[in-house]
Formats: structure tokens, C-alpha cells, sequence
């Protein structure tokens, strides 16, 4: 669809009800879609994409399969741009898991065949192996940003223990009474949380905190939990095995455990992350059959919900899963699969939030083969705001603003349909004819932006008629 510019005489009659009634508009017309953006970060390596942790600047760290040697390679995404970060060795497999707001990033290693080693990875890109205790196999799962970093290690003999690596020191954590388990996450406390064996067909979620195991326990009458992140209040989620032998996302405050779980939306449930508001996130089951699983979002004083529910509409994601964790502002990283992509072949995700500091009106008669208005108030007097359509919801980040700061286009290829100079009052107001074809585009989603200052408009879906 084409907005064309076309303003005869005869036509000033219709530009006048334009105006008029934007008069009458309170709010946008035509549905307000969903407040988050979905934002594509590609399939790096040729082979699939999956992003794993989020800082608090928005960077995300993921694993991508290169399609030529078909090694795991890491690597950090900020906003739209990639950086590889190298293997303790070349050649060999390595894959994130976390990354502190300092840029610093812990995962694991190959150093050998089958054999794998922590490695924490510094800002400058250097990769530094953090050893073991004495066992083959060791993974750091979790950083803060004292640079501290936890993990799970073999022992010399049996079994794994947590670890916590600070200081150039490596600090056995101990166990619950078996030696197996490790350590998930560590909070800019110093407390760190994990699961820890305790019989040989049971094991439970613990805290560790100056030097002393916690045992977190488990759902009445469940067999084992897992504390798999920890936010800087102490607040701990993770999963827990419920009575009736289903695994449900859990929220552990001041030790006491509690379900977070939805059964209208799941049959099962994990939550795998947690942020300074107490925002989760997680995996959710939803009818136990192994292609229909989802993300979800839960926040205090509210239900979990499926992800799919927060995107714009006409997205091009089937489903979107592998949520992994969640940052300060609210932006998640996950994985998921396009609409008609390949089979297995996932693609990472960034799912941020949008704030609308504009109000967007209209179209206005919302009729095709016409001319149509548009109207944004809340503009900067003097500022030029940028106006856009598609037919695909998605997210496209906005030269010169930073999704951190909740200004993400909810559009996937967004077309610019003009723009405008807000007046003295903060309203910018554009006037285009809609060809008679825009019948048929079905639904047409049109946003706005001001990029001097950063600011954006709700999403606004219409169908022309």
C-alpha cells in the first residue's frame, strides 16, 4: 500500500471531516495491539540461533551453529550488532550462559574431546579458563557484576559439587548430603542459588550465603525443586515437583516456596528467570506434546501468561520458546521458530517492552480510495515525526534510540508513509490518500516516532473500508 500525497480543491470538504474528527477521537482508532516489540536477532551462523542471557544495556549473548565448520559459536548482539567471541581452544565448541552488565561473559568450553571447561569471557573478548576441582568437567552457569561467577564442577572422585570462582579463588560449595548438583545463578549479594542431591532419587533447591547451604525444600509432598536465578532482593525462582508429579514454575520469598503456576494456559511449567521487579520468566508446557511449548511472563500481583499473547499481531513466529532470562527494563531473551522456516532451525530473540510517549490518532475516516488523516500528540513543538505502516507485526529497532529505553518500532519491514513538524502545541498531524486497494490488505498497523528526543506512539491497527 502506497499513501500518496494528493490534496486537490475538490477534496478540501473531506480534508475538513479529516480534522474534525480527530476532534471526536479520545484514543486511536482501531485495536491497540500488544505493548512489547519482537526483534528478530537472526540466524548468525547459518544453522539455527539460540539466545540464552540479557544485561541491562540489552545486550543479549547467544550460541549459533556455523553452517560451514558446524561448530557452536558464541556470540553478543547489541542492538543489531554481532560479535564472535572465541573458544578456550580453536575449533572447539562453546556456548553462553549468562552476562553481567559489565559485558563480561561465563559458559563453557571444550578443551578436549567430550571434555568441557568453564570459561569466563572479559569485555575485551579474552576467554579465561576457570578449572575445576579436580573432576574433568566444569561450567560456569551465572556472573554478577563483581565479576564473581558460579558454576558446577566434577569432583576428583564422583559427582559434582557447586562452585563459586571470585577473587581467582575457587570456593567448593558443598552439598545437601549427596554430592551432585551445582550452582545456577549469584546475585550482586553474594548469594547464590543452585540444586544439590540429597537422596539418590531426590534432590532440592538451596541458597548458599556466607559460607552456609540452605535447603529451599520443595512443593508439599514433591520430590526434588531446582533455584535456577536470584535477584539482588533475595527473591529466588525456579521449579519445583508438585504432589500430583508435575514440575511447576516457583517463587521462593524469605525461603518460603510458591507456585506461579497457571493451569488454564499449561499443564507444566519452569521459570528460569527473575529481575529486580520480580518479573519471571520461563517454559511453559503447554498440552504436554513436545512441539506445543511456549514461553511465559509472570509478574508480581498478576497470572502467567503465554508470551504469544503479548506480540503484535501478524507476527511471523509460530511459537516462541527456550525463554531464558529477563533484565531490569523488562526485555527477555528466548528463542522460536518462524512461520514456514526451517525444521529445528531456531532463531534468537529479543522480546522488549515499547512506551508509548505519544498518542496516535487515526486514521481518520479510516476509508479507502480517500484522503486519510493521521495526528500525534505529545510530539516535541518543533520536532519531525516519522510515520509507518506494514502489514507484519515484529520489532525494528530505531536508528539513534535504544531499545532499553522502550522505543522499538512494533513492525516487521516498516514503510514510511511521510512526515510531520509538531506545531507549538506537540501535535504533528499528516494528510495522504489511501488507494482504493487498501481493502484488501486486511490489517494495516501504523506507528509513530520522534527520533530527536526518542519518543514513540502505541501500535494502531486498522482495516480500511
Amino acid at each position: 500500500m502506497t499513501f500518496q500525497i494528493h490534496c486537490p480543491a475538490s477534496l478540501i470538504s473531506v480534508l475538513t471531516m479529516v480534522l474534525q474528527g480527530f476532534i471526536q477521537l479520545s484514543v486511536a482508532r482501531g485495536q491497540e495491539a500488544a505493548r512489547y516489540a519482537i526483534v528478530d536477532i537472526g540466524d548468525i551462523g547459518g544453522r539455527g540461533t539460540y539466545a540464552w542471557g540479557i544485561n541491562n544495556a540489552g545486550d543479549v549473548i547467544a550460541s549459533t551453529i556455523d553452517a560451514q565448520t558446524n561448530d557452536l559459536r558464541t556470540v553478543i548482539w547489541s542492538a543489531g550488532v554481532v560479535r564472535f567471541l572465541d573458544p578456550l581452544l580453536p575449533g572447539m565448541d562453546a556456548k553462553p550462559f549468562d552476562i553481567n552488565d559489565a559485558g563480561q561473559v561465563v559458559g563453557k568450553s571444550y578443551v578436549a574431546l567430550g571434555v568441557e571447561h568453564p570459561v569466563l569471557w572479559l569485555a575485551d573478548g579474552t576467554a579465561i579458563d576457570l578449572g575445576t576441582l579436580g573432576g574433568e568437567d566444569s561450567i560456569a552457569y551465572g556472573i554478577n557484576d563483581s565479576s564473581q561467577v558460579v558454576g558446577a564442577s566434577d569432583l576428583p572422585d564422583q559427582g559434582s559439587h557447586g562452585v563459586l570462582w571470585s577473587d581467582g579463588k575457587m570456593i567448593d560449595l558443598g552439598d545437601l548430603g549427596r554430592p551432585s548438583g551445582g550452582a545456577n545463578a549469584i546475585n550482586n549479594m553474594g548469594q547464590i542459588v543452585g540444586i544439590s542431591g540429597i537422596l539418590p532419587s531426590s534432590a532440592r533447591a538451596f541458597v548458599w550465603q556466607n559460607g552456609e547451604m540452605t535447603n529451599l525444600g520443595t512443593l508439599p509432598n514433591g520430590s526434588r525443586s531446582d533455584a535456577r536465578d536470584i535477584n539482588d532482593s533475595g527473591l529466588i525462582a525456579g521449579v519445583a515437583h508438585a504432589s500430583n508429579g508435575v514440575d511447576y514454575a516457583v517463587i521462593w520469598e524469605d525461603h518460603v516456596i510458591r507456585s506461579i503456576h497457571n493451569p488454564s494456559i499449561g499443564v507444566q511449567s519452569a521459570a528460569n528467570g527473575i529481575n529486580s521487579l520480580g518479573q519471571i520468566v520461563g517454559f511453559l508446557d503447554v498440552d504436554r506434546v513436545s512441539e506445543h511449548t511456549s514461553a511465559f511472563y509472570w509478574e508480581p500481583g498478576g497470572s502467567m501468561v503465554d508470551v504469544m499473547t503479548l506480540l503484535p499481531p501478524n507476527h511471523a513466529w509460530r511459537q516462541v520458546l527456550g525463554m531464558n532470562d529477563i533484565n531490569d527494563v523488562g526485555e527477555m531473551a528466548c528463542y522460536g521458530d518462524l512461520i514456514g522456516g526451517s525444521n529445528g532451525a531456531y532463531r534468537g530473540v529479543l522480546i522488549t517492552p515499547v512506551h508509548s510517549a505519544l498518542t496516535l490518532q487515526g486514521p481518520q475516516p479510516g476509508r479507502a480510495g480517500t484522503l486519510n488523516g493521521l495526528r500525534v500528540t505529545g510530539c516535541t513543538p518543533g520536532a519531525r515525526v516519522s510515520f509507518y505502516y506494514s502489514t507484519h507485526g515484529g520489532g525494528t529497532l530505531v536508528p539513534g534510540c535504544n531499545h532499553t529505553d522502550g522505543v522499538t518500532l512494533q513492525l516487521d519491514d516498516p514503510i514510511q508513509i511521510g512526515s510531520a513538524v509538531a506545531n507549538q502545541n506537540g501535535i504533528a498531524t499528516l494528510t495522504r490518500f489511501v488507494p482504493t486497494g487498501a481493502r484488501n490488505l486486511g490489517d494495516v498497523l501504523i506507528q509513530a516516532v520522534q527520533q530527536n528526543g526518542c519518543k514513540i506512539s502505541q501500535l494502531v491497527v486498522k482495516r480500511f473500508e
